[in-house]
């Protein structure tokens, strides 16, 4: 009867040391994978303020007015320009003067 107990004891021990085994190195894992997604936060948070801040520096109506001439572009005359408007706002405007919507 102490022989089975101890036997029993023993595959319980073993099972349990194996699952502290097993635990320990999927939290080393997760810990390892837990690092590099903040070290990729923090790459991409790094590159979204440089985008903003060349978004902000291309921004400036001088900036691109020096690029287009630079690269040969040139201002168009009034007579070249062509104004777009939106007619169906006009007609929703119309319309909801005149009653109907």
């Amino acid at each position: 009867m102490n022989a089975r107990r101890f036997w029993i004891l023993a595959i319980i021990t073993c099972l349990f040391i194996g699952l502290l085994v097993f635990q320990t190195s999927r939290y080393a894992a997760l810990k390892s994978n837990a690092i590099s997604l903040q070290r990729m936060e923090m790459d991409l948070i790094k590159t979204g303020k440089e985008l903003d801040a060349n978004i902000a520096k291309l921004a400036s109506l001088e900036r691109i007015e020096k690029a287009a001439l630079k690269n040969g572009m040139q201002i168009a005359a009034p007579e070249q320009r062509i104004i777009v408007t939106d007619i169906q706002a006009g007609n929703k405007q119309e319309a909801s003067t005149n009653g109907k919507f």
